[in-house]
């Protein structure tokens, strides 16, 4: 898809979601575009679009998103809150192993979120935070064994 196509649907899709804290989502959205590189920008506008929106995948493709573009925003989609960080880890392992472009751009937008949470951190009303620094060490080196391996059980 091309990139000004993703800010516009990005822009309209959350023209109106707030984070916890009253910070329009977009700030965020455009912050971690900003920081990937080009081929990864289209995937960065909207990765948020398939958590916190009902956007239809179909719209998506039929706007010119590439099955490739899909699978790396299917991949960065969390099906549920959890606010556990077993849970929470385990998604991000999942990003880090994914295999291919998707999840290559998966990683590039994934990378890019968490350094901008970890400057604008997400606090949700209970108070849990995800762990964004663990997260980072994660995607860095999937091969390593943080705090014991992940099995399907976590997720």
């Amino acid at each position: 898809m091309d990139t000004h196509r993703a800010r516009l649907i990005s822009e309209r899709l959350h023209a109106g979601d707030r984070e916890e804290d009253g910070t329009p989502l977009l700030q965020h959205i455009r912050r971690v575009a900003h920081e990937v590189p080009a081929e990864a920008r289209t995937v960065a506008w909207l990765h948020e679009a398939l958590e916190w929106t009902a956007v239809a995948e179909q719209e998506l493709l039929a706007n010119g998103l590439t099955t490739d573009e899909l699978r790396a925003l299917r991949l960065l989609n969390r099906a549920h809150d959890s606010h556990s960080d077993r849970v929470y880890l385990a998604h991000l392992y999942l990003i880090a192993r994914a295999a291919g472009s998707s999840g290559g751009l998966a990683r590039l937008v994934k990378v890019a979120d968490l350094e901008d949470r970890r400057l604008h951190p997400r606090v949700r009303p209970d108070g849990w935070s995800p762990p964004y620094a663990r997260g980072l060490d994660v995607l860095r080196d999937p091969f390593d064994d943080w705090h014991g391996a992940v099995t399907t059980a976590a997720i």
